[in-house]
């Protein structure tokens, strides 16, 4: 297992080098002069010109970001333009509120998704069949900024229980819980209707296999058979799905950041954009590249713990 990590891990090197590369390559073939682009119509040449110095602007491309990876190396992802700060600190400032939101979003989704397709697929004829059903075409239809509205509609204005802006007071955690509640849900509906989906098509799929008709055949307790054994098998297709849809998820949180005004990772790199602020967008993107590598790391590794039969060598 661990060589198998140590793989993993030095093969995401290449795709974090990758992502460098063709950031610095857009910054670099875009058209015109970068730091005029930055620093707007009204800068002076000397304001340029500062700029283009300190960004190593006038070095040649391999050079700039040769100057780029030893700053990653050290933690140094550069100055914002615009505030002054450095980027590892405005990242640092953002990166948790980001963070929590998914793993709030992606805890509730996998629960209520993967649950209501275990049912759905036990009672495939039912009614609770049927529902489960029409709830994941509902969630997979529903876009995510689109139930953002609806929920800050509903449980903000027409019934005022939940706040609607901000990401709570620092150090209060109740505060913080009450304002995750709205965008966590807004982000996880989709998935909900998506790994409910999956799940119910994947456990018809294994209670149908040999070794559950044996542990039937065996008079094996129903629980023990859908829970432990067909589940079990059931959940490693949801497994993928959520270590590939971290990207997706990514793209989600940028809306639900905006709408529910939170001061996270999507809406830092979104108003870097707005601001021309190239080395916070640098700096958000190589962030977010990291996270799905990780994300992606963690759901290969967790097949391990869910199905004994793969092996790693």
């Amino acid at each position: 297992m661990l060589k198998y990590i140590i793989k993993r891990t030095l093969w995401a090197i290449p795709t974090v080098l990758g992502v460098l590369i063709v950031l610095f390559g857009m910054i670099y073939f875009l058209p015109g002069d970068p730091a005029s682009v930055m620093l707007g119509p009204r800068a002076t040449p000397e304001l340029v010109e500062e700029l283009r110095n300190r960004m190593h602007l006038n070095d040649p491309f391999i050079i700039r970001i040769g100057h780029y990876l030893i700053g990653v190396v050290k933690g140094d992802l550069g100055t914002s333009v615009w505030s002054g700060h450095e980027v590892s600190s405005l990242l640092a400032s953002a990166l948790p509120h980001t963070v929590l939101l998914a793993v709030t979003s992606l805890s509730f989704a996998a629960t209520i998704g993967i649950l209501l397709g275990a049912f759905g697929a036990v009672r495939k004829n039912s009614l609770i069949g049927g529902t489960v059903t029409a709830i994941s075409l509902i969630g997979v239809a529903v876009p995510d900024f689109v139930a953002a509205l609806l929920l800050m509609l509903l449980f903000c204005i027409q019934i005022p229980l939940l706040p609607a802006l901000g990401a709570g007071e620092s150090g209060g955690v109740g505060s913080i819980l009450i304002h995750l509640i709205l965008p966590s849900l807004a982000l996880g509906i989709g998935w909900v209707g998506y790994l409910s989906r999956l799940t119910r098509e994947s456990m018809q799929e294994v209670l149908e296999s040999d070794y559950i008709q044996t542990a039937r055949a065996f008079a094996a307790p129903r629980k023990t058979v859908v829970y432990k054994y067909a589940l079990k098998n059931a959940i490693i297709p949801s497994i993928t799905v959520i270590g590939l849809g971290v990207g997706k998820l990514l793209g989600g949180a940028v809306f639900v950041e905006i709408i529910f005004s939170r001061p996270g990772l999507g809406k830092l790199i979104v108003d870097a954009v707005y601001a021309r602020d190239l080395p916070v967008v640098q700096g958000g993107i190589l962030v977010a590249t990291l996270m799905f590598v990780l994300a992606n790391l963690l759901a290969d590794i967790s097949y391990a713990f869910v199905d004994p039969r793969i092996q790693y060598d």
